[in-house]
C-alpha cells in the first residue's frame, strides 16, 4: 500500500523542525511567519500536524535510546573494571551498585510483569538518572 502524502503545508513543516528544537509557539511563529495562535491551533487541533509530530518525536526517542544505549554499555564496562581492578571499598561500592541496579531488589517480589514500553521507558529513565548523577557529581554539585 502506498504511502499517503503529508497534507501539511510548507509552513506547517517548518513548525513541526522547530518544535522538536523546543522554540516556543510565539519563536515559531515569528520564524514560520504565522500568528502564535495558528501554531498553537497546529499543536493542539490539527489532527495531520499532531500525528506528524508524534511520528517524528518517537523517531527522536528512538535516536536518544540507542545513544543511551552504547552509553550503557560503556558503563558497564567502567563497572567490570572496577570490579576487577579497584581497591577493595570501590570494588564494594560498585558491587553493591551493581547489586541495586540489577533488579535483585525488587526480585523478592511479586507484581505483575512490565509491557516492553514501560521496561524500555523505565530502562530509559534509570540511564538518564545515572547519567545525571554521574555528571553533577563530577562537577562537584552536591544536589539535582
Amino acid at each position: 500500500m502506498a504511502e499517503k502524502k503529508s497534507e501539511l503545508s510548507d509552513k506547517q513543516e517548518m513548525a513541526l523542525e522547530l518544535v522538536i528544537t523546543g522554540m516556543t509557539d510565539r519563536e515559531i511563529a515569528k520564524r514560520v511567519g504565522v500568528s502564535r495562535q495558528w501554531v498553537n491551533t497546529w499543536r493542539n487541533q490539527d489532527a495531520e500536524f499532531m500525528y506528524a509530530l508524534q511520528l517524528r518525536r518517537q523517531i527522536l526517542r528512538e535516536k536518544h535510546m540507542d545513544s543511551v544505549s552504547q552509553l550503557i554499555k560503556i558503563s558497564i564496562d567502567v563497572m567490570r573494571a572496577a570490579l576487577k581492578e579497584g581497591d577493595p571499598q570501590t570494588k564494594l561500592k560498585t558491587a553493591m551498585y551493581v547489586l541495586k541496579i540489577s533488579g535483585l531488589k525488587g526480585f523478592m517480589k511479586p507484581g505483575k510483569p512490565l509491557s516492553r514500553q514501560e521496561m524500555e521507558k523505565d530502562q530509559f529513565k534509570n540511564a538518564f538518572d545515572q547519567a545525571v548523577r554521574e555528571v553533577t557529581e563530577e562537577l562537584g554539585i552536591e544536589k539535582y
